[in-house]
């Protein structure tokens, strides 16, 4: 087995220890697994860019030496900030359409929702504050919202 690490913001390290566990070990059957497999490279050669401020905690992916053998083992900078982005908006719109269902079926209040969301996946005030994520979501909210079959409720 090979390990590489994957270089991304505390919140992101925590999202992904909750539901890959501590170290991921890369397979074909999952969305993240595909991603990290399609950003692979065999050549170890490449422009080295400067890294992501944001991006400060290491997450381990653990690849096959068959797998390695088939992809390779390189990631550049460029596709683990590519990697990470697509994470975080994956992440981004699972907590807003659940945000948005829980107000219009169940009558919760976003922040309640979105604060024990964020706990459920060991997120704190430090990793992400609730204020930018509030942000974020008042921006998006009328679109998503507007793509879920919802009767016009939210």
């Amino acid at each position: 087995m090979i390990t590489i690490t994957l270089k991304v913001p505390g919140y992101i390290k925590s999202y992904l220890s909750t539901i890959h566990g501590e170290t991921y070990k890369v397979s074909t059957r999952d969305s993240f697994g595909i991603l990290v497999l399609n950003t692979l490279k065999k050549k170890s050669y490449y422009y080295q860019h400067a890294e992501d401020d944001k991006c400060t905690v290491d997450y381990p992916i653990v690849i096959s030496l068959s797998t390695f053998e088939k992809y390779g083992c390189t990631i550049t900078q460029e596709q683990m900030t590519q990697i990470y982005k697509s994470i975080d908006s994956d992440f981004r719109e699972s907590l807003y359409i659940t945000a948005i269902v829980n107000k219009a079926y169940f009558g919760i209040d976003y922040k309640a929702t979105i604060t024990k969301l964020l706990y459920t996946y060991n997120i704190d005030e430090n990793d992400l504050s609730y204020s930018t994520i509030r942000k974020d979501f008042n921006r998006k909210k009328t679109k998503i919202a507007s793509s879920l079959n919802l009767g016009g409720t939210f």
